[in-house]
């Protein structure tokens, strides 16, 4: 974070070649209807935007000189914020085997590497599906670099990056993740193992410490975990953590967690929950479709299609050729055994789907903060794309299209820990903008009508 703040301070001064000098001029966007990412709701409103900052929201006089841009008809937010991807993780079984074994033909290192050379193969997706701004909650340590590589690169998202997990998992059972020279999961041995990771991934400007899955019976883990909770306050970082049953979810806040990933899955919530997030300033990050992704994955594999929705064609090739051949890798599983395992998984998901729906509505109603973020780079649940479906899940389970703007934006830059400078439309925050050909205040399906977005005061064109 130290890294990031540094940026700031000098992005006035000095900027990487790929800004363009797009940020020297003044424009102005007139008449059109602003979701400003607070709950406000601005009629006939202008936005002037200088230097990649906005200037003026509202009742605004055209500066001299400017360029002049009529949005009547057309709605603006600010640029979503999808709180929860995978850089390491490429939307499909090759990065993780432990789900289906594919390493005859996606030897699990050459995939890691590829991820590790070329990150920016999803920049396109997130920033032509308004997403201007992505939180990795845990992946190898390359990934806390992107944040500096993509701050003042206006084709890329924002990034914040936590790094490697800390897991009560076996060693036996994380090596299928890990390479021999860079390790996604840290197996939490002893307290030592676990503050000495804290420390690293804080060194190298990690935001947030993440601890996958929560070892409740198990009184040593509970121990060792105490004592890295108090390295990662002690360090100034913050916790996040992994964990879907109830009593787990609980445990976690009694440490600190100041991020929730997933929804808890197990039961719906009680009071005792909601009062813990409360008192921890917890955000929770429901994750409604990544399951349903892993199901849509093994489908594709087995010869059912894996129908995603791409209108913009932004998902890039690579990630189009692997799923389009999906049913070739068939050979190496048991598809008499998946697909007869189908019926089960869908009743499963489906009695999951509701508890988190009722989860996040309940929390949303009883003030406590929530995101959106897909989990993205998990089997089928793909880069960019993914946000639409995550926002329409959780318009579904009750929560308000104009709510979920704020969700989406604002709430995502806290978490980031970039509310100071995105996230709301406000005067001098960075301009990372959408404009919409529909309103996304009435149905948050209309954040799919995205036809240009702004980042840093660069306007990317989406559709004509």
């Amino acid at each position: 974070m130290k890294r990031i703040l540094l940026l700031l301070a000098i992005a006035g001064i000095v900027s990487c070649q790929s800004t363009h000098q797009e940020k020297t001029g003044v424009t102005i966007f007139e008449n059109a209807t602003v979701y400003d990412g607070n709950g406000n709701k601005l009629e006939n409103a202008n936005i002037i935007v200088s230097g990649g900052r906005i200037e003026c929201v509202g009742e605004c006089d055209t500066p001299q000189g400017a360029s002049v841009v009529d949005l009547s008809g057309k709605f603006v937010t600010p640029g979503i914020v999808d709180a929860h991807v995978h850089f390491f993780q490429t939307g499909f079984f090759d990065s993780r085997p432990d789900a289906m074994d594919l390493r005859e033909i996606f030897p699990t290192i050459e995939t890691y590497g590829y991820q590790a050379s070329y990150p920016e193969r999803y920049y396109e997706a997130y920033l032509k599906s308004g997403v201007t701004a992505v939180y990795d909650v845990g992946g190898m340590p390359w990934s806390i670099e992107l944040q500096e590589k993509c701050e003042n690169d206006l084709s890329a998202p924002h990034v914040a990056a936590a790094g490697p997990l800390i897991t009560p998992a076996s060693p036996e059972r994380i090596e299928i993740f890990n390479n021999p020279v860079e390790k996604v999961m840290v197996h939490l041995s002893d307290a030592e193992t676990g503050k000495r990771t804290v420390r690293y991934n804080s060194s190298l400007g990690s935001t947030g410490i993440k601890i996958w899955g929560v070892a409740i019976d198990d009184p040593e883990f509970i121990s060792n975990l105490t004592e890295v909770a108090n390295e990662v306050e002690r360090t100034g970082n913050k916790l996040i953590v992994h964990s879907t049953p109830l009593a787990q979810a609980k445990a976690a806040l009694g440490l600190g967690a100041r991020l929730l990933v997933h929804s808890v899955e197990d039961q719906v919530v009680d009071e005792e929950f909601i009062q813990l997030a409360l008192e921890n300033n917890t955000y929770y990050n429901p994750t409604m479709i990544v399951s349903r992704g892993y199901l849509n994955a093994t489908k594709a594999v087995l010869g059912d299609g894996f129908d995603f929705q791409d209108p913009n064609r932004v998902i890039d090739d690579k990630t189009v050729k692997m799923i389009s051949e999906a049913p070739e890798y068939a050979y190496l599983v048991d598809t008499a055994a998946l697909r007869s395992s189908l019926p089960r998984r869908e009743n499963r998901l489906a009695m999951r789907d509701s508890i988190m729906a009722a989860n996040a509505l309940k929390l949303h109603q009883n003030g406590v903060k929530l995101v959106v973020g897909t989990d993205a780079g998990n089997p089928g649940t793909l880069h960019g794309v993914s946000i639409f479906n995550e926002m329409e899940a959780m318009q579904r389970a009750g929560i308000s299209a104009e709510d979920l703007i704020v969700i989406a934006t604002r709430n995502g830059a806290e978490t980031m820990e970039r509310a100071t400078d995105f996230g709301t439309i406000e005067n001098g925050k960075m301009a990372d903008l959408i404009v919409l050909e529909k309103d996304p205040g009435v149905d948050i399906s209309a954040m799919r009508s995205v036809l240009q977005v702004m980042r840093g005061g660069k306007m990317i064109q989406v559709k004509n």
